[in-house]
């Protein structure tokens, strides 16, 4: 027997163990504290729009109530981040094809990416159906979208593409949290700066980011990686420092309409 060996993978089980009870005690944290805001944002929007209904605004003044209401919808996407990390969202599942959910948010991606980012969806032909809260992995893709293109702040590529994937034991053995099995591979390619395996270990960790405070909660990447879990599937990162990063989204086929 190897004692140091033994050791060693008692203390990365208990590492394990901590490190999922912290991020336990942070869903909980994160749902009670989305719920009180949307109770509060409900109110201010509520009166918002009694406001836009029942007084005479002047311009300047109906310009103003609009803004909050569009502070409002903004916080309200926040919210929806926060119970979605919290998993206390209830999903909606039915047979889905992550094709049209691609396309459908498409239209947003364009205009979120600009001009200076060349985008493109390559969709594969015959994609297996997978079972799916579309809502959410909508959600996710558009996430997804968003934080490719912080990554290239001047210009650059971002790559949509779906694949039929089949894993065996050999190949899920190398693939960190993988299994055998039939499944869908949604991935989203960028051309950008790149990460080190530091900050690749750390990238799904809630409110961890590597932007300037105030450019983003950090929420964007640990929302999806929860959404994606409770579809039992899970997210493979393939990034070097000036080469890029591809995520790889693994979704179980669904063989009932």
């Amino acid at each position: 027997m190897d004692y140091h060996n033994d050791k060693d993978e008692k203390e990365k089980m208990l590492a394990r163990l901590c490190q999922m009870q912290k991020l336990e005690a942070i869903r909980r944290l994160a749902g009670g504290i989305a719920h009180e805001l949307n109770n509060k944002l409900t109110s201010i929007m509520l009166r918002a729009d009694l406001m836009t209904s029942t007084y005479k605004l002047s311009q300047p003044a109906r310009a103003d109530v609009e803004s909050i209401k569009k502070t409002c919808e903004e916080i309200a996407l926040l919210i929806r981040r926060l119970l979605a990390f919290s998993r206390r969202q209830a999903l909606r599942v039915v047979s889905s094809d992550i094709n049209a959910l691609v396309r459908d948010a498409e239209k947003l991606i364009v205009n979120i990416v600009g001009k200076d980012i060349d985008f493109a969806a390559i969709l594969a032909p015959e994609l297996n159906n997978v079972k799916v809260d579309a809502a959410q992995i909508e959600q996710v893709i558009i996430d997804m979208a968003i934080n490719a293109t912080e990554a290239m702040p001047d210009k650059g590529k971002l790559i949509i593409r779906t694949e039929n994937a089949v894993l065996d034991e050999e190949s899920s053995r190398i693939m960190p949290e993988s299994r055998p099995g039939e499944f869908v591979c949604l991935s989203v390619e960028d051309s950008g700066a790149g990460m080190n395996d530091d900050i690749i270990k750390d990238i799904f960790d809630p409110f961890f980011t590597t932007k300037e405070p105030g450019k983003g909660s950090g929420l964007g990447l640990a929302v999806s990686y929860g959404i994606i879990k409770q579809h039992n599937g899970w997210i493979n990162v393939r990034s070097k420092p000036g080469h890029g990063t591809e995520f790889r989204i693994y979704l179980p086929v669904c063989r009932t309409k």
